[in-house]
């Protein structure tokens, strides 16, 4: 997991984690102190985190409840289930077999959440329904059981799969973690249910994982749920390095163009390469900026126009336009959060 160094998360998030340990009456600022987070940030939603803290605080929450799923359904998501439903899944032949295999044996636990995996009109559609007279604590629940679906179907055919749509049975709240979570994908908020659609073909594909190799993405769970963008695809990862490496004078001149001569690739097979790894110049760039951004706003005095600049921006309007986008507020706003 050597590429989390810079990927953050909201305290929001933080708290919507937490609501199950709450609720059980576990001491969330001491668990939030054992994992280097400072208490006093719970009344500060805006702030970010290093995400590496937020994994320890997962795996800590987890560890405490004896619960895979935080506290936040019905009954408890035992430690090993997940592990137990990926043993039977990985031994499907074809991704279609293995998620059909996944969905069916994750229902046998009968919790608070009820799985289904279809195929229709070359379209995958895998839905998390809520079920009757059990509860869901908080919707980060829904959140995770959907990242687990895409990162370990991605992982069982060793290739990020290109989500199609996001539904959430639910409006998403301020801060909400969707470029994290989702990789950009449309996100339909208050949907009839929850789900991720994606296309059919990845269904025929073989799975290349094994029972050994299931041993080593256990391992680094959860940290697997929470790859920034990079870790997907070789040609993806090849730009993010590229752009985190440019000088920052260099910043506002760099292009699709300027990229493609440093890689040694034409524009339309470096776009056709990332479509295919689901992602896209322009996600892979406003991933970095905002990254960055959050960087420069929390460790320097530079202005936010001088940090505009610095990461590719030629005004500071489309820059807090765009932080705004990321975040749900503006770089200033950001920046008064850290230093109250």
């Amino acid at each position: 997991m050597n590429n989390l160094s810079t990927l953050t998360i909201s305290m929001a998030t933080v708290a919507r984690s937490l609501t199950g340990a709450r609720l059980h009456g576990i001491n969330c600022s001491h668990l939030l102190r054992s994992c280097g987070i400072d208490p006093a940030l719970q009344g500060s939603p805006q702030t970010r985190i290093p995400a590496r803290q937020f994994i320890e605080l997962c795996r800590r929450t987890s560890g405490r409840l004896e619960d895979e799923q935080y506290g936040l359904l019905e009954r408890k998501q035992r430690i090993g289930s997940y592990h137990a439903i990926a043993t039977n899944a990985v031994h499907g032949k074809t991704l279609g077999e293995a998620m059909r295999r996944f969905t069916s044996v994750s229902n046998l636990f009968d919790n608070s959440l009820h799985l289904s995996c279809e195929l229709n009109d070359h379209k995958v559609k895998i839905r998390v329904l809520r079920r009757t007279r059990m509860q869901v604590r908080d919707s980060f629940a829904i959140d995770t059981i959907l990242m687990i679906l895409h990162r370990f179907a991605s992982w069982l055919i060793n290739e990020r799969i290109a989500l199609q749509m996001v539904a959430l049975d639910y409006q998403a709240p301020p801060l909400h973690e969707h470029e994290h979570l989702f990789y950009g994908s449309t996100v339909v908020n208050g949907a009839d249910y929850s789900g991720i659609e994606f296309d059919g073909a990845y269904f025929d594909r073989p799975v290349v994982q094994t029972e050994l190799s299931l041993a080593d993405y256990f391992q680094d769970a959860p940290a697997n749920l929470y790859l920034p963008f990079e870790e997907s695809g070789q040609y993806t990862l090849y730009i993010r390095r590229y752009l985190d490496q440019l000088p920052r004078e260099d910043a506002p001149q760099h292009s699709l163009k300027s990229c493609c001569n440093a890689l040694g690739i034409s524009s339309d097979s470096l776009r056709r390469r990332l479509k295919q790894e689901g992602s896209s110049w322009q996600g892979i760039r406003n991933s970095v900026r905002r990254e960055q951004a959050i960087k420069l706003l929390a460790s320097s005095d530079s202005s936010v126009e001088q940090i505009a600049f610095s990461i590719g921006y030629t005004e500071a309007a489309p820059f807090i336009r765009a932080f705004r986008t990321w975040t749900g507020i503006t770089p200033l706003q950001f920046r008064k959060s850290l230093q109250g």
